[in-house]
């Protein structure tokens, strides 16, 4: 008898403590870097319960009544306070993804699963960049919202050689359509923001910021796109998107928005695709992510640069940018791509998009 009684005693401990407060664990599938936390002292998840996200973070257990959860652990270290030492809140960014998740209006479109063709709203924050040479509107590069008034995208789509600025973004639409100004989605640059270590004659540091004239109307098809601000590279396939090249021989644009799917690629391995590169002089960089398909049939090409490297949406059905397009090795190649990892940059994004 005393026997069942003390396994059942080790089952409800085993149960109501899982995990002691201050054990480190596993937020979620987008975070992993966590602190088991009462849930009193966490301010992130106490923010997603009164959002009514029941579900963000995974549950180290209970001390008593009190549940335990697994707070997320970022560069600035918050949600792991006690009375004494109050939690300190979330990086700008992620306080921003939590603005744009409670804006999100659900498109009425279903997606198509593992189709080539982005569907209206499936990737709100995409845009168009358009260069006036001329001859109406010409859409040679991509970026993508990361706030209402802020598009992010490569440098080298900004630093053209002839001199040419892109001057109006066009968001909310899968098919491109025509060379003329829309009044509904077309908004015009005010400003250019190159970063400070960007150089030409070198691949490093390709990303620019440009401001709106006015903000972006959030809608089902336009929204800005949250930042991915874990350390760590993804381990999952990641979407690239864009309205580049569909052809390795012609110069053949598609009209319409394209989706597929690519691996990242280690710094390492990638390094031997790039040797010896002139404007790599050291080679692949930490402000640099390689990705690509190894069999070489799925890949970003001419004009997807600028467009956005994401991860695919976990439970709160956000997409997380991940890179910037910036270079490749031609098209449909089995050598990776290079994008400009964000992360790298994520104090500079801060500042300039929400410096207050």
């Amino acid at each position: 008898m005393w026997l069942k009684y003390f396994i059942l005693c080790v089952l409800l401990f085993t149960y109501f403590i899982i995990a002691d407060v201050g054990d480190d664990c596993e937020p979620n599938g987008q975070l992993s870097e966590g602190v088991c936390t009462l849930i009193t002292d966490c301010e992130v998840a106490i923010r997603s319960v009164k959002n009514k996200i029941y579900d963000k973070f995974e549950r180290c257990g209970f001390l008593g009544d009190n549940e335990i959860v697994c707070c997320p652990r970022t560069t600035d270290k918050f949600g792991i306070g006690t009375s004494d030492t109050p939690s300190v809140s979330l990086r700008k960014a992620d306080r921003e993804c939590e603005k744009i998740i409670k804006s999100t209006i659900t498109p009425l479109d279903l997606h198509i699963i593992g189709g080539d063709i982005a569907t209206p709203g499936e990737f709100p924050h995409m845009v168009a960049l358009g260069f006036d040479r001329g001859e109406g509107y010409i859409f040679d590069c991509g970026g993508a919202l990361v706030s209402t008034t802020f598009v992010i995208t490569a440098a080298h789509c900004v630093d053209t050689l002839d001199k040419i600025k892109p001057s109006i973004i066009r968001a909310g639409v899968v098919e491109i359509g025509s060379s003329e100004w829309n009044d509904k989605s077309d908004i015009r640059i005010e400003e250019i923001i190159i970063h400070p270590d960007y150089k030409r004659r070198e691949k490093y540091h390709d990303v620019a910021l440009l401001r709106l004239e006015r903000p972006v109307k959030v809608s089902s098809d336009v929204n800005a796109v949250c930042l991915y601000t874990a350390n760590e590279d993804p381990t999952v396939p990641l979407t690239i998107t864009g309205w580049g090249r569909t052809s390795t021989s012609r110069n053949v644009r598609s009209n319409v928005l394209l989706k597929t799917n690519v691996t990242v690629v280690g710094r390492s391995k990638c390094s031997e695709s790039y040797a010896n590169w002139r404007k790599l002089p050291s080679g692949i960089a930490s402000g640099q992510l390689c990705a690509g398909d190894p069999n070489g049939l799925h890949d970003s090409c001419q004009g997807d640069s600028g467009g956005p490297l994401q991860l695919p949406p976990a439970r709160d059905a956000q997409y997380r940018l991940v890179g910037v397009t910036s270079f490749g090795r031609g098209c449909g190649s089995a050598q990776p791509g290079v994008y400009t990892r964000l992360h790298h940059y994520l104090d500079w994004i801060e500042r300039q998009v929400w410096p207050n």
